[in-house]
Formats: C-alpha cells, sequence, structure tokens
C-alpha cells in the first residue's frame, strides 16, 4: 500500500505537466480555429478569461474556506 502512494506522489507532478500540455493545446487549437472564422482578438482573450475566472473561482473558494 505504502509503495503504490509513493509512486503516486513521484508521478503526480509529471501527470500535472502533461494535463497542462493538453490544456495548452486545447485552446490553441479553439484558438486558432475563431481566428480563422473572423473572431477579433479581443473579444477571444475576453471569453478566455471570462472561462478561465469560472474554472478557477470554485477551486479558490474551496481552498481558501479551508485554509
Amino acid at each position: 500500500m505504502g509503495v503504490g502512494k509513493k509512486v503516486l506522489d513521484d508521478v503526480k507532478p509529471y501527470m500535472m505537466m502533461v494535463l497542462l500540455q493538453i490544456g495548452y493545446a486545447g485552446m490553441y487549437i479553439v484558438s486558432v480555429a475563431s481566428l480563422k472564422q473572423g473572431m477579433s482578438h479581443l473579444v477571444l482573450v475576453t471569453y478566455r478569461n471570462i472561462v478561465a475566472t469560472a474554472i478557477m473561482t470554485p477551486f479558490a473558494l474551496i481552498f481558501e474556506r479551508y485554509s
């Protein structure tokens, strides 16, 4: 049981880096597709910030409540 937890703790930073790269790739694909269809750069940045706020707000509320 202890060995599995140690392996998971060792692998966790690498899993997070892979998930971050997947997020960057997804954002790049969505950005390129929307800009090719004529979306303004400013509108894209605004939407990206709104989505980031909506995703991060629950985590901030949960972590601040318990700290």
